[in-house]
């Protein structure tokens, strides 16, 4: 059997490295860099992230890991409990981590901290009137509508970098989601979780591209490597499909683990299926800036917390501003911090910002923001199309996925039009698609 992977990104790379322990020989298909949008630079004694800044420790990406080889060289955070602020009011107020720290919160109103501890237990409560609702009105009658635009969309932001009156509450909160439409209330939602809690941040030394560098690695020698954009995905009349590329050249194949989005990924289905093809073209994407500055130990930021989050509207869309050497020391030289700022989002559209105004603004929104003295501007990585803005309705695109891999057997779709924004889900979505191509291979 032949199976090509379309896309080298942390997603083509896990479908590849399965194929080959099932001993395929896949056809992986990339025209730019391995590792997509990991990318991690050593510079001037910093490690710097220009992509995903930390994963989170789910089980998909801990069992990579493990076979990988790299499970030693995980990295937890050094503070524990980290704090997580938002700005709100003209300050930085941290997001409240539990019911003593809530009840001092000034971002829940004295009307929400009495009402809340009833609310919990209203079976039905946030039970939805619709298919999908936006973020805001689902939460509206937990947290009221006020609390959820200062806390939760800042949050939203920096994760999706949408709004809480546009993302899909569904889409994001799937299994409160369900729960809420079987009528639970959110005691009974938390009592039917699996244990464990809050999952782990982490690191990986000398930088998260690790993971793509060591699954490239393994993939040498067992691997035919198309150094092409995938352009058309053509299904042929006597079975399987040729993948036509930007070279000329045409790849003939019996399944396609697809892993791009977008519009890269509309117009390489156009063929396949109008429908799906006109439904992921109308997708909409933010942009992200991702922008690294070194501050000396002596600047004071706030204590024990990974970062702060902003809410729409800020100057030059600021989002929010990572402190990765607060809680990941050996990130930065001992006498050094390192600070990661991130503009852009769905506010600023496909909008690229200018380095230079960077380098002259950025710095000031830190004093303006963080009493941050002085900041040297170290660089600046520009990701186009970076996260797809998973609105009300979004299920409804991932159920046309679902239809076209139905009715197309040998392709399988695992790009982050799914709904996996983060490297974790990346990982997982990639190996469930291949489990998918297995089961059908065998039916």
């Amino acid at each position: 059997m032949t199976v090509g992977i379309i896309g080298a990104g942390i997603a083509g790379l896990t479908a590849a490295y399965d194929l080959v322990k099932q001993g395929v020989r896949p056809v992986l298909i990339e025209p730019g860099s391995i590792g997509g949008m990991l990318r991690s630079i050593q510079q001037d004694g910093f490690n710097l992230e220009a992509g995903p800044n930390v994963l989170v420790e789910r089980p998909h990406v801990m069992e990579l890991m493990g076979e990988l080889g790299l499970k030693g060289e995980v990295r937890y955070p050094s503070v524990q409990p980290y704090g997580q602020f938002v700005w709100c009011d003209g300050r930085a107020q941290k997001v409240p981590s539990g019911p003593r720290e809530l009840i001092k919160s000034s971002l829940f109103p004295w009307s929400i901290k009495i009402s809340l501890p009833f609310k919990l237990f209203i079976p039905g409560l946030l039970k939805p009137r619709a298919e999908d609702v936006s973020v805001l009105e689902f939460f509206t009658p937990l947290i009221g509508e006020q609390v959820t635009r200062n806390m939760l969309d800042p949050v939203l932001k920096g994760i999706y970098g949408g709004d809480v009156e546009k993302l899909s509450a569904r889409s994001i909160f799937s299994g409160l989601w369900a729960a809420a439409e079987k009528g639970l209330s959110l005691v009974g939602y938390i009592r039917r979780k699996p244990k464990g809690g809050k999952p782990n941040i982490f690191v990986v030394n000398g930088g998260i591209q690790r993971i793509p560098n060591a699954l490239w690695s393994s993939l040498q020698d067992k691997v035919d490597l198309v150094a092409a954009k995938a352009e058309r995905l053509i299904e042929k009349d006597c079975g399987g499909y040729d993948i036509h590329c930007s070279n000329g050249q045409i790849v003939p194949v019996d399944s396609v683990v697809v892993t791009n989005a977008g519009g890269s990924l509309s117009s390489l289905i156009q063929g396949l299926d109008t429908s799906l093809s006109a439904r992921i073209g109308a997708q909409e994407y933010a942009s992200l800036t991702v922008v690294h500055l070194a501050v000396s130990k002596s600047e004071k930021l706030l204590p024990d917390a990974f970062g702060i989050l902003f809410p729409r509207g800020m100057p030059d869309n600021l989002l929010g501003v990572m402190f990765n050497s607060l809680i990941f020391p050996h990130v930065a030289p001992p006498d050094q911090q390192v600070l990661t700022v991130m503009v852009g989002g769905a506010q600023a559209g496909d909008m690229r910002p200018d380095e230079a105004k960077l380098r002259e603004q950025i710095p000031l929104l830190l004093k303006r923001y963080l009493g941050v003295s002085e900041a040297r501007f170290m660089r600046a990585t520009h990701w186009s199309h970076a996260i797809p803005q998973l609105k009300v309705g979004h299920h409804a695109l991932v159920a046309e996925l679902d239809r076209v891999e139905a009715e197309h057997p040998g392709v399988v779709f695992v790009g982050i039009d799914r709904g996996g924004v983060g490297v974790s889900d990346r990982v997982r979505l990639s190996r469930e698609g291949v489990e998918r191509l297995r089961g059908r291979s065998h039916g």
